[in-house]
């Protein structure tokens, strides 16, 4: 049980995790379009796994000094590992980019840039040199608003599609209803500058924000099925479960609660939405 419990760690800490579930996200919003793209899924994948590692290992330092945690430890201990997975995943990124770039290039410019300097100081102020997550109110939705493109956009451009804002807005809220728990779980060690939602309205308020978001989706899903009709019931089924069980876990966050609650539960709905999606397609 413990190698289980490890191996998990570690696929947590270097990111793995985190990008199968972007992985599976993109791979719903295809089959939602009929449309096969493996070259994309790759793509997604690969540069998922590059961006996280390369901004957990650029700031391992300066979180542990914030506060100490396992997952900053097994970072910190795997370090050299994780700079090579950064590296072959950089390079397998760039594979799979040649078969989609002519299509998406113009779009990947702008995530690409707000990538970098998320983690990057490049913006320069009268208090010094910034990144874009230190601006205040800005980095919840940075993340849904990229995750959102890349996992619902980059499917419907694929293919010279038009961007459905409609899904694009549902995915926004889901994402970022599923990331206010973690600047819940953040509280004791964020600069107060950042005004998190937490931070802002206090975690009760905070909650309440990330399920009524969740119900804003579930509204959305709805008029999908109804009135679009691009989806079948049971795969609209398996979305608002996935909504459903986003919004519990939203409810029971808290600040002391053990981090892989955070990391393997409420991270892990992206891939709940995938495994319960495809599921339902198999029977």
């Amino acid at each position: 049980m413990k190698f289980v419990v490890k191996a998990l760690d570690l696929l947590v800490a270097s990111n793995v995790y985190v990008s199968f579930g972007a992985l599976l996200l993109t791979w719903v919003s295809l089959d939602i379009r009929h449309i096969r793209h493996p070259e994309l899924l790759g793509f997604v994948f690969f540069s998922t796994i590059f961006i996280y590692n390369f901004i957990r290992l650029i700031r391992v330092h300066p979180m542990l000094i914030e506060g100490n945690s396992a997952r900053h430890e097994i970072i910190f201990r795997y370090s050299v590992f994780l700079w090579i997975l950064c590296f072959v995943s950089c390079l397998s990124a760039c594979y799979f980019f040649r078969f989609i770039y002519k299509s998406l290039w113009m779009y990947l410019l702008p995530m690409a840039f707000v990538s970098v300097t998320y983690v990057l100081p490049v913006f320069k102020t009268r208090l010094g040199w910034i990144r874009l997550r230190d601006i205040p109110c800005l980095k919840i939705f940075l993340i849904a608003f990229t995750w959102a493109m890349v996992t619902d956009g980059l499917p419907a451009l694929i293919h010279d599609q038009k961007l459905d804002f409609l899904t694009l807005i549902e995915r926004f809220l889901f994402i970022l209803a599923i990331t206010i728990p973690f600047d819940i779980r953040d509280l004791r060690f964020d600069n107060t500058n950042l005004r998190t939602l937490p931070q802002v309205y206090g975690v009760r308020k905070a909650k309440w924000i990330g399920i009524f978001a969740l119900l804003i989706a579930e509204l959305i899903l709805a008029y999908r099925y109804f009135f679009e009709g691009n989806l079948n019931l049971w795969g609209a089924v398996a979305i608002y479960l996935t909504y459903e069980f986003s919004a519990l876990l939203v409810y029971k966050s808290h600040p002391k609660l053990h981090e892989r609650y955070f990391t393997l539960g409420v991270e892990g709905m992206t891939i709940f939405m995938g495994l319960v999606y495809f599921s339902q397609k198999a029977l």
